[in-house]
């Protein structure tokens, strides 16, 4: 890009300013990446087998906290290591003879046996990955540690970790993310096809069974003459259309009721009452009693040899 400036003296400066592409900013990333691969493979070089494998516990459990860790010589010619978070030291005072993972926990180790067999050290870490500071004392068996050898793919887990610590690999996680959506939306896809196939299927057996239905139906369909409506109506009387927790208990109470009901359709049917019934293909029928004393009309279905009750409507006008 070019920036034009005038002098006093009407002379024109020309002034270049470079803009960064985007292929080079992907070189200078991969560069950047390179650079961090190599400090990691130098430093991971210098550490025992089971600080690299509390690196890698670390940082598998909080890929963001940016783990790292160093090794330095004492004035007393001892090697220590030091455990740093964000190029931080995980503690003011002096390192550790070896960092380990115990019962996924990480520990710092102060003292070891002669043999090294056996360890005392502080908790640094616990086993959700949140740092401690209250100094807790652990023994610790060091030969149930984990440990690890730092190889290619000890490097493929660190380059891995560091490019998702550092968010320099979207394409990456784009990639996923588009492989998650696919794969959800085939997963939809086989759903609506299973379903479409299920409906297809009863839908044939519904045309096949149909008929037989309905044949079945018809021969069954109760006659117009074995309707009673007097012990239909007494039946309506004393309820027996009404759940068994609404009927009377016991004997003496069943017996009042059906006088009661026997009575009521008697009286209510003195005067006279209308029975109408409707024929529907054969297949159902459909009774109404219309009792003018009692003022209400009720209806019954009749369909496979019963007649079943299905409710009632008040009597308004004379003309009902």
């Amino acid at each position: 890009m070019i920036v034009t400036g005038v002098l006093k003296k009407g002379y024109t400066m020309h002034y270049y300013i470079y803009k960064p592409s985007h292929k080079s900013v992907s070189r200078d990333n991969d560069k950047e990446n390179i650079v961090k691969e190599n400090r990691w493979t130098k430093m991971i070089n210098q550490l025992s087998p089971r600080t690299v494998a509390a690196l890698n516990h670390l940082r598998r459990l909080k890929p963001l906290d940016g783990y790292s860790a160093e090794s330095y010589l004492s004035t007393s010619g001892k090697n220590f290591v030091r455990l740093k978070r964000r190029n931080v030291p995980f503690r003011d005072d002096d390192g550790f003879l070896d960092i380990v993972v115990h019962n996924s926990r990480v520990i710092g180790i102060q003292i070891l046996t002669a043999s090294g067999s056996v360890g005392r050290g502080i908790l640094l870490v616990d086993e959700a990955g949140k740092p401690c500071n209250d100094n807790t004392q652990i023994t610790v068996d060091m030969t149930n540690v984990l440990t690890t050898t730092f190889s290619s793919t000890a490097a493929s887990s660190v380059r891995s970790s560091t490019n998702t610590a550092a968010h320099t690999n979207p394409p990456f996680s784009n990639n996923i993310n588009n492989e998650t959506i696919l794969h959800y939306a085939a997963m939809a896809f086989a759903g609506l096809l299973f379903l479409k196939i299920i409906v297809n299927v009863f839908s044939s057996l519904a045309f096949l069974i149909l008929p037989f239905m309905y044949f079945y139906a018809c021969s069954n369909c109760p006659a117009t003459d074995s309707f009673d409506a007097k012990k239909e109506l007494k039946r309506v009387m004393r309820g027996a259309h009404l759940p068994k927790e609404q009927q009377p208990k016991g004997f003496f109470e069943q017996g009042l009721n059906r006088i009661a009901a026997s009575i009521g359709t008697e009286l209510a049917t003195s005067l006279g009452y209308e029975v109408k019934v409707t024929d529907y293909f054969g297949v159902a029928k459909l009774s109404s009693v219309k009792v003018p004393v009692a003022g209400y009309e009720y209806y019954w279905i009749g369909i496979i040899n019963r007649w079943q009750y299905v409710g009632q409507r008040e009597l308004t006008t004379k003309n009902d």
